[in-house]
């Protein structure tokens, strides 16, 4: 298991710059996601590479599978009836 780093930079106007290294997919967000929450607004995301790195774990996968099909606002992988 990699050791997981948030590393926070606040810049000269005055927002708050968060990366996060040793951790690939969406695992970020769900590490920052309560921080961000507290700290107030996101204002814009970039994302490393990492981020897009998927592994064979079948749960992630079926994680973001649901995230699609919720974005798209339709089911058609799990077989739903709507």
């Amino acid at each position: 298991m990699s050791l997981t780093t948030i590393k926070y930079t606040i810049k000269p106007d005055g927002n708050l710059e968060e990366e996060v290294q040793g951790v690939d997919g969406h695992a970020c967000q769900q590490i920052t996601n309560p921080i961000e929450n507290e700290v107030g607004d996101v204002v814009s995301r970039d994302y490393l590479p990492s981020f897009f790195v998927t592994d064979s774990n079948p749960i992630e996968s079926n994680i973001q599978r649901l995230e699609d099909e919720d974005w798209s606002g339709c089911c058609n992988t799990w077989e739903c009836a709507l």
